[in-house]
């Protein structure tokens, strides 16, 4: 399979761009660079890989078929993918020995940062600080700079029974994958997205609540084998869904079946 991705640009090179050279590392496809800054496979303007977390901000070129991974609009040529951690890289290292129940010394998690306007109003309804064990949410170029490497981001996350999601600038975000490699049960609010190619499904893989002060009950609720069997399914998706193999495999099957 031959996969077009663009040199420089506007994107990172994080996410699913350094998910690419793990796939071409692996010899799963061939790159070859991009004529724009989208990704493509076989040639441009066939199938997109739309990598990017919102479909307002940017012109969308013209394409036959398009695999979305985070806002995926309506429409019959635009189909639900796959999603990725911030380093894929980083996360096949740390994610080698998941924790048991035991091991972790949290109970509940959220470390993140605000960092526009759009993840203020998603972040900022309620005070979700008050339910969480350990929370981290500085606003940029406020007083508190983040506290956490990625690695120690990955290994407090590793730590962590639960994890609280929260959209970021589209509705899904890269925490909610790094929960599920981890073996830590994804906490989902309102508005955050449980839409892919194999969706996530409440209480089999992850708990949803609408206000903090559901979070205690919901917890406690769950005892140790409930809580296994919901780590266990999380990593078995993530394993199938976004792991190095996995996220190429669902991409094959997908563009297999167009």
């Amino acid at each position: 399979m031959n996969i077009y991705k663009p040199i420089g640009g506007s994107h990172g090179g994080d996410t699913f761009r350094e998910l690419l050279d793990m796939w071409a590392e692996s010899g799963y496809c061939n790159l070859r660079e991009s004529p724009d800054d989208y990704v493509w496979v076989e040639e441009p303007g066939n199938i997109l890989l739309f990598d990017y977390p919102r479909i307002d901000d940017r012109p969308i070129p013209e394409f036959k078929t398009g695999l979305f991974g985070n806002t995926v609009p309506n429409n019959p040529q635009c189909k639900p993918w796959i999603f990725w951690g911030r380093k894929p890289r980083e996360i096949e290292v740390q994610r080698q020995q998941c924790l048991s129940y035991d091991e972790r010394s949290t109970l509940s998690i959220f470390l993140g940062k605000i960092e526009n306007n759009i993840q203020y109003n998603n972040r900022t309804t309620y005070d979700w600080s008050s339910q969480i064990e350990k929370f981290t949410m500085p606003i940029s170029n406020g007083p508190a700079p983040y506290p956490y490497t990625q690695i120690e981001y990955l290994n407090e996350i590793k730590n962590s029974k639960f994890g609280l999601t929260l959209p970021g600038y589209g509705p899904k975000c890269n925490r909610e994958i790094e929960y599920l490699s981890m073996g830590t049960v994804p906490i989902f609010i309102d508005g955050c997205d449980t839409t892919y190619h194999n969706p996530l499904i409440e209480n089999i893989h992850y708990i949803k609540v609408s206000e903090p002060d559901e979070i205690p009950e919901k917890i406690n609720d769950i005892d140790k084998n409930q809580w296994k069997l919901l780590s266990i399914n999380g990593t078995n998706w993530y394993n199938a869904n976004c792991s190095r193999f996995g996220s190429f495999a669902i991409t094959k099957r997908i563009i297999d079946r167009i």
